[in-house]
């Protein structure tokens, strides 16, 4: 038996480690490469996975502030389940939490070790990414990847793989602005650069990339009158910057080394108490003038990190190593409590009002040999290790953890059409005990038109490094409640079962079709309020503890297709079935998110000219679960707002867009969003009972959710607004 050619050489490339983005994901290229599945180029339809690609073209003709607004049209990804309080979006796969998505840029990961941003500000994660003219590409695998990525590869991952070092110097500046046509959406815009060149030829090259963000403030009123929140529905002033840099050396052929630094700021504004409440004040915020609450006029969202690496080309296949160093910090929270007065002990050098630091530090070593074992078979082996800290002054401590891991994959030809991946990833961490994921996935090319494909996968997630710690690691309600850690956790496990099946008719027509179940368990979740009494750790008290009990299961279809019907028009599209469901606890039957169960995009495109391009695209997205409970649970106001108004609405929304090629150095790109002005401000009047016996008049939004001032379902769209984009490379 022997390799197809295209195998072979492909297992013994320089192998390419990131996942690019995409703002209008197409359906599946079949002559595309993928490297994120298997650690080695591929086509997508031989990749062992379910797998997206957005690639930069795509990228430059839409409108994203974040990682996730760039995914936002990708089959079986959702951005859209609820808004953070900095107004930003959430990454979804598959209909489990955004949280069990793995975030990586070219193969290293991003997700920090610890909730270094809580109660709500886990949104920033997304747009610490780097600026568009740097990015090749991104991947999305849809379902687990933990065998090659270790924990938090539970839902699915995205890999954003930026541009390599040219051999000749180019450059590229861009410039862009969001113009409402509703003033009080606020506008934004965005300037980024990439340069990039030797310094010496075929020795040394650079490239340096940058951007600047700038939002302003949202300041919108319901229908009835009433103000929108500004934690996350009418967003606050932001302004985000990234500056970052890559130096690339080959000592000899076949052989390159690398680093690489980022630094990523982000910032927004509290003076009003917008984001939460203010330290010793009561404007806008009716709180206490001696209580600190834990929020700082101004809030500051920090990134750092440095990567070193290489990658050689050897005799028997392919070897690389990364090091990556990764601080994330969060500045402007304080210690709740009485201003200036020690908490008691152990915490008496805790003071209401000082400065709380939230800070992690993630250092990981990942080192992959990718290498033919014999005629049919491509063998991958790697070992990771993982130094994790974050220091919370509240807690009065900082969180320690390592771990390490070893994996191996085998992709089997069994026959020169017919592959079969075995793979297992062992994982030894120093709070629990080890953890071992398998995966078995078959590709079958039946004919040159027709590939089948499936597999089963498991993915895992470590408990937050500060979720096993024992005594006080957070703190809720604006700072008036606190919570404890628990030692005792055990990692979150998920397994996917999928089936699908890709078509191309070597003729301007490509389709697949994707069916899926996960599995979901251990959990974590809110478990029995424990009473605590005489813990040296712990205040005396009553509080929810976390506990490993939560079961779920997901099932979904996922289709997408391209037709290139005319020398000059195409269409492509894409449709998602998702269906989620709890399997235990006191809401077991209901939803586990509010991912609609029904979601379409489509776009038509014209090349109008060799010059211009048109297109016109749409999406639908079906109704989202309210409450993410059973009806026994609702309260009654709850009862009244399902009975009489139902689920967040479903709606439709369309995009019309055009890029002109001014010269060869010059692009000019415009798009109007929400083009038929759909309104997402409106709501539904609705009356009960309450408690008193009284009857109540309210009225409650049919987009999102409200909950505790921010948007906890759903978002609030902007209105009609015109993006315009022009960019010059040189």
């Amino acid at each position: 038996m022997v390799f197809k050619p295209s195998v072979l050489a492909t297992s013994i490339a320089v192998i390419s480690t990131g996942f690019p983005l995409s703002a209008v994901a197409q359906p599946v290229q079949l002559d595309e490469l993928v490297v994120s599945a298997a650690g080695f180029e591929q086509k997508v339809t031989d990749a062992p996975a379910s797998i997206s690609i957005i690639s930069q073209q795509n990228l430059q003709q839409s409108q994203f502030s974040n990682l996730a607004e760039a995914l936002e049209t990708v089959e079986g990804v959702d951005v859209r389940q609820s808004t953070g309080k900095t107004g930003g979006l959430n990454i979804s796969i598959r209909g489990l939490p955004s949280k069990y998505t793995l975030i990586l840029i070219d193969g290293r990961r991003q997700n920090p070790p610890g909730n270094v941003t809580p109660n709500g500000f886990g949104d920033t994660s997304t747009s610490f990414i780097p600026p568009l003219s740097s990015i090749e590409r991104i991947e999305v695998i849809r379902g687990p990847m933990s065998t090659l990525y270790g924990s938090d590869a539970i839902g699915g991952v995205v890999n954003i793989i930026t541009k390599k070092v040219s051999d000749e110097w180019i450059g590229s500046v861009s410039v862009e602005h969001t113009f409402q046509e509703h003033r009080e959406y606020g506008d934004n815009g965005k300037a980024s650069f990439y340069i990039s060149g030797p310094l010496i030829d075929d020795k040394l090259g650079l490239a340096v990339r940058g951007s600047v963000f700038d939002r302003s403030a949202a300041d919108l009123n319901f229908d009835d009158g009433s103000e929108a929140p500004k934690r996350g529905v009418a967003p606050v002033d932001g302004r985000n910057h990234n500056i970052g840099a890559r130096l690339t050396l080959v000592p000899a052929q076949g052989h390159e080394f690398y680093l690489d630094a980022e630094r990523g700021r982000q910032v927004y504004n509290n003076d009003s108490c917008q984001l939460g409440t203010l330290d010793g004040q009561n404007r806008a915020c009716n709180a206490d003038t001696s209580t600190a609450n834990g929020y700082l006029d101004e809030l500051r969202f920090n990134r750092d990190q440095v990567a070193l690496g290489h990658a050689s080309q050897l005799g028997f296949g392919t070897w690389s190593n990364d090091l990556t160093y990764n601080v994330t910090e969060t500045k402007g929270r304080t210690i709740p409590g009485t201003i200036g007065t020690p908490y008691d002990a152990p915490y008496q050098n805790l003071v209401g009002g000082q400065n709380r630091k939230l800070e992690s530090e993630d250092t990981v070593f990942d080192t992959r040999l990718v290498a033919p074992a014999t005629d049919n078979h491509i063998v991958t082996l790697g070992a990771q290790y993982r130094d994790t800290r974050l220091e919370d002054s509240l807690s009065n401590t900082t969180f320690k953890q390592d771990s390490w891991a070893v994996f191996v994959e085998d992709e089997w030809y069994l026959m020169d059409d017919l592959a079969l991946t075995l793979g297992g990833r062992y994982e030894d961490h120093d709070a629990f005990s080890g953890h071992f994921t398998p995966r078995a996935y078959l590709v079958w090319n039946t004919n040159p038109n027709w590939t089948l494909k499936g597999g089963v996968s498991q993915g895992y997630k470590t408990p937050d490094i500060n979720d096993l710690h024992n005594g006080i690691n957070g703190v809720t309600s604006q700072g008036e409640e606190l919570t404890i850690g628990t030692p005792d956790l055990e990692p979150e496990k998920s397994t996917n079962y999928e089936v699908g099946a890709y078509f191309d008719n070597l003729d301007g027509f490509k389709a697949n079709a994707t069916v899926f179940f996960t599995q979901f368990k251990d959990k974590i979740d809110s478990g029995n309020p424990v009473t605590i009494s005489g813990d040296p750790m712990i205040p005396d008290g009553t509080y929810d503890q976390l506990a490993n009990i939560g079961k779920a299961e997901t099932r979904g279809l996922e289709l997408a297709s391209s037709w290139r019907f005319a020398p000059d028009w195409s269409v492509r599209g894409n449709y998602t079935y998702t269906d989620t469901e709890q399997k235990s606890g006191d809401n077991k039957g209901a939803p586990l998110t509010n991912t609609p169960e029904h979601v379409v995009h489509a776009r038509l495109n014209w090349q109008a000219t060799s010059q211009l391009d048109l297109w016109l695209s749409g999406e639908y997205r079906g109704e989202r679960t309210r409450y993410l409970k059973n009806r026994d649970n609702f309260s009654a106001e709850e009862t009244a707002v399902f009975d009489q108004v139902g689920d967040l609405s479903a709606y439709a929304l369309f995009h019309l867009g055009g890029a002109y090629q001014a010269t060869d150095k010059v692009k000019l790109t415009a798009t109007i969003y929400n083009l038929f002005d759909k309104e997402f401000l409106s709501g539904s009047d609705y009356s009960y009972v309450d408690n008193n016996g009284n009857q109540v008049d309210a009225w409650v939004s049919d987009y999102t959710y409200i909950f505790r001032g921010m948007a906890s379902g759903g978002t609030v769209e902007e209105g009609r607004r015109l993006w315009l984009s022009a960019t010059v490379d040189f």
